[in-house]
């Protein structure tokens, strides 16, 4: 991402200028300007917002709107991805107090210069900067925030991100738009303060294309990892206190009590031999010759595959992509009951209360002796559920559709 931040309000508008095209419009031809959109985004790491992000970027119709995005740090692991898409990036790089101070005058400029039709935020810090260069670009641009996380109460918040929340929360009316990615999410906000006459929701989407059944990769990675026929039990998710490792190691050894042949497969940032504190549970609990620990991977759909049962073991999420993930490729689920789980695994899985190691086990028990045909009647179910509410496709139609209603506002003068 070297020299993202150097980025020129110049080579900005080149590349905006090369989505305006030509297009057939109700059977005569016609000149169709696409509409700028402003992204401006915390980060651009490896996290879930941030890949929903780029997929919708991916996907969204350059012959109506030409997108640029800003982000608050640098261009994280997503950046460059973005980029070979041809949207432009821009990186602030707000992590020092004289670029903090500078930073909402830069996108100002930047808003000035392209008139954006759409600034859309993109979780709270973003929300906020680009509320600031908005208002002091003088623009009359449509803003809508976007709210990519649940909301469990300030005291799990750090102070500063207190403060953001609070000042999301007071100016989120005065928006003409804000989005939730669950409605969990949009609850538990509502509730903290955040209101409006345009609050909507638009779930995260998946590629259809990318997650799902690869039996030919799971009989390979199977082999490569030596785990033969045995059952897997897997958990994609960061090592965080909110993820509940702890959990679900608990959860594994008793589950290895009654059923010793059965493997678990932890994957995701810090997950690796190298944490002390994870080794340290896995060797309390007896664990020691039971558990992969594969650290960050690329390959996440592959290894959804090997799994037999894929586990969420959260105390707080609003839309986790590693469900739906999991789901895509045919893998029944157990999840604890956080933020929209219960509804997006529904009968093909199994919800679990948070911070209950016994449930977690019992769930995965019962669905580990199910009989082939019927765990495998579970996974189709499974996939069949995301398809038909959750391929990425129509969710960026929502967005398309929901980006068209704020210009019309805009247009109309209600902004």
């Amino acid at each position: 991402m070297a020299g993202a931040s150097q980025r020129t309000i110049g080579s900005i508008r080149a590349a905006m200028g090369r989505s305006d095209v030509s297009g057939v419009v109700g059977g005569s031809m016609s000149m169709q300007v696409a509409k700028p959109v402003l992204f401006v985004t915390t980060t651009l790491g490896t996290g879930g917002a941030e890949q929903m992000l780029f997929k919708i970027l991916q996907r969204l119709d350059r012959r109506r709107f030409a997108p640029v995005v800003v982000s608050l740090l640098d261009g994280g692991t997503v950046g460059t991805r973005i980029e070979a898409l041809g949207v432009p990036v821009v990186c602030l790089r707000m992590d020092r107090w004289h670029r903090i101070v500078v930073a909402p005058f830069v996108l100002a400029r930047l808003i000035r210069r392209h008139r954006f039709a759409v600034i859309q935020g993109w979780m709270y810090h973003g929300n906020l900067l680009a509320w600031a260069g908005r208002w002091l670009a003088g623009s009359k641009a449509s803003l809508s925030f976007g709210i990519r996380q649940s909301f469990y109460g300030l005291a799990r918040e750090r102070f500063n991100t207190r403060w953001v929340m609070r000042m999301n929360a007071w100016l989120s009316g005065r928006m003409q738009g804000c989005l939730f990615n669950s409605r969990f999410s949009l609850k538990t906000h509502g509730d903290f303060g955040f209101w409006g006459r345009n609050m909507q929701v638009i779930p995260n989407g998946f590629d259809l294309n990318i997650y799902m059944p690869l039996p030919e990769r799971r009989a390979a990675l199977r082999a490569e990892l030596e785990l033969g026929g045995e059952p897997v039990v897997g958990m994609v998710a960061r090592f965080h206190p909110m993820k509940g490792h702890h959990d679900f190691l608990e959860a594994a050894a008793m589950v290895r009590r009654a059923l010793p042949q059965v493997k678990f497969l932890l994957v995701g940032t810090g997950v690796t031999e190298s944490n002390k504190q994870l080794a340290a549970w896995v060797e309390e609990l007896g664990l020691k010759n039971a558990v992969l620990l594969m650290g960050e991977r690329t390959d996440i759909a592959d290894l959804n595959n090997v799994f037999d049962i894929a586990c969420l073991a959260s105390w707080a999420e609003a839309f986790p992509n590693v469900v739906g993930e999991a789901m895509a490729c045919g893998i029944p689920c157990v999840s604890t009951d956080v933020g929209d789980c219960a509804d997006i695994v529904g009968r093909a899985g199994r919800i679990v209360p948070p911070g209950d190691p016994t449930s977690l086990a019992a769930a995965v028990l019962e669905l580990l002796n199910l009989d082939r045909q019927e765990r495998q009647d579970l996974g189709r179910a499974a996939r069949c559920s995301i398809v038909e509410r959750f391929d990425m496709r129509g969710i960026t139609r929502q967005y398309e559709r929901y980006f068209h209603s704020l210009i019309d506002c805009s247009d109309s003068g209600q902004g």
